[in-house]
């Protein structure tokens, strides 16, 4: 059985299933991706209902057992190929058409990626998200492998006006291993992840969502595990004409978010970034004609 098949069936019972069964179903109806790389009890923590139950809708539609349902959504992203390498031929072609039509292409989704930012929606959701930071003990800045210098930029940053954000750095588990200390309420996590996600981040976000910390996400799909998990999601587009994803959307949303954290600190700002400016000359971190 496939996946299309799967999905056939569960629609066509869905009205029939008992509640439990039904909330696995949807689960299962609205996840697909999530049903191909997490293990059963994650998804079954996240459906709402025992692990049991995941196996009797499987046995439901006749499979063996859960396993076999997720194999056969496992089957379809490995039927997909590799994402990327496949974009590399029509980056190819585009380039033979003229270099000047392959930069306007990428600039020209850059500026649409970009303005589908320009929204009141997005807007109010910055807004929250900015508040949260602005609320929090401390902010866990969060993000692997591409993602990293945009969640690096916002601590970057931050860091000219205040010592409360630090990075989660795996560099030698400097930065994780903060996160084996006291958390809670009070902490907000900012996680920034396009897909595929990074495993790691994943675990972390979790990790971290059962302490009860507040997260903040930057991500690409309200399907993403970070999006669900999250109390305020930014919703950015990654599209391009090259083989890798765009992160001019998610780092736009982090300087707007640091603007607002700025704006709205409970802390005399020009004084904190005129006083990190004169260090740094100081220390000698710039270089001058002088």
């Amino acid at each position: 059985m496939n996946q299309a098949e799967v999905t056939a069936q569960l629609k066509a019972i869905y009205e029939e299933l008992p509640r439990q069964e039904r909330l696995a179903a949807s689960f299962v109806l609205e996840y697909p991706r999530e049903v191909a790389v997490m293990s059963m009890r994650e998804q079954s923590r996240l459906a709402g209902v025992p692990p049991s139950t995941m196996t009797r809708l499987a046995k439901r539609i006749g499979l063996s057992g859960y396993d076999a349902l997720r194999e056969a959504f496992i089957d379809t992203i490995r039927a997909k190929g590799n994402v990327y390498e496949s974009r590399v031929p029509g980056l190819v072609a585009k380039n033979q058409q003229g270099e000047d039509s392959l930069l306007r292409d990428l600039i020209a989704s850059a500026l649409s990626n970009t303005e589908s930012l320009y929204q009141q929606e997005i807007f109010e959701s910055i807004t929250r998200a900015s508040k949260l930071l602005g609320d929090a003990r401390t902010i866990y800045c969060l993000g692997m492998r591409s993602s990293f210098p945009v969640v690096f930029h916002f601590h970057h940053v931050s860091s000219w006006f205040t010592n409360n954000v630090q990075l989660i750095d795996g560099a030698g588990e400097t930065g994780i291993m903060s996160l084996m200390h006291d958390l809670g309420p009070k902490d907000v996590l900012l996680v920034v992840s396009l897909e595929p996600h990074a495993r790691r981040t994943v675990t972390l976000c979790r990790h971290l969502a059962q302490k009860k910390i507040r997260i903040v996400a930057i991500t690409d799909n309200a399907s993403s595990p970070f999006a669900r998990l999250a109390n305020e999601s930014i919703l950015v587009k990654k599209t391009t004409t090259s083989f890798f994803d765009s992160l001019t959307p998610a780092f736009l949303v982090t300087e707007l978010l640091i603007a607002l954290f700025a704006a709205n600190a409970r802390i005399d700002i020009h004084s904190a970034v005129k006083k990190t400016e004169e260090q740094l000359w100081e220390v000698g971190e710039w270089w001058s004609l002088d």
